[in-house]
């Protein structure tokens, strides 16, 4: 006598080939896998961004819209010095009276970034104005021309200068998207202010960086070296 099967259930399959129920059997080990697959990536996207900020590089700022409130303020003050230790040029790092850290009082920082250029590098930090407006402070050893290039995006003609506290900077642009930059030439280093900021600003991070001396190395190099 033969024993129906139960209400639902299909038949065994002839022959051996899997049926619904040895699909489900098989579904915990897909999910298994799968868990094994993000936990095998959970490591690796962990240790990009411990590269990401041990480099003390953070580009994601440069570009952004200024009045964007999501791009999120960084402490330029590491990056400095790194780049006073690292550079073969003498680094300022914006001082003085309401200058926190590299960084002017109501102002914030929101990105810094290396470029290589033919005879150096030019090291950049990204600044939003309490305006909303966006401002780069940009330091080099390269010859003035290749840096006010890299920074401006094209050769520029200068278009006068302008005083600072006793101290001449020249004037390029304004260029076509209404960016101006201010140029100074001291100690062996080509100072960039650059952006679309109004002349008070860029007045007020010109005098913070050219107020102060170069920063020191963290390390006495080894003699003989």
């Amino acid at each position: 006598m033969s024993v129906p099967a139960r209400l639902g259930c299909p038949p065994p399959t002839p022959g051996g080939a899997p049926g619904i129920l040895d699909v489900v059997a098989e579904k915990p080990r897909i999910l298994q896998n799968r868990r094994d697959m993000v936990l095998t990536m959970v490591p690796l996207i962990a240790l990009c961004l411990i590269v990401l900020f041990a480099s003390g590089n953070f580009k994601l700022g440069f570009g952004a819209d200024p009045k964007d409130e999501t791009v999120d303020p960084i402490n330029p003050k590491g990056v400095y010095q790194v780049s006073a230790d690292t550079l073969g040029f003498p680094v300022r790092m914006p001082g003085g009276a309401g200058v926190v850290d590299g960084v002017p009082e109501s102002w914030k920082a929101t990105a810094t970034r290396d470029d290589d250029v033919v005879g150096g590098t030019v090291f950049s930090v990204n600044y939003v104005t309490p305006e909303k407006n966006s401002l780069q402070l940009s330091q080099s050893g390269a010859p003035v021309d290749v840096v006010l290039e890299s920074v401006y995006g094209a050769k520029a003609e200068p278009s006068g200068t302008v005083p600072v506290e006793g101290t001449t900077w020249q004037v390029y642009g304004p260029n076509d998207k209404n960016r101006s930059a201010w140029v100074l030439q001291v100690d062996g280093a080509v100072l960039v202010v650059f952006g679309g900021g109004t002349v008070p600003r860029f007045t007020e991070l010109a005098a913070a960086v050219q107020s102060q001396q170069p920063l020191p190395r963290s390390s006495a190099p080894a003699p003989g070296k």
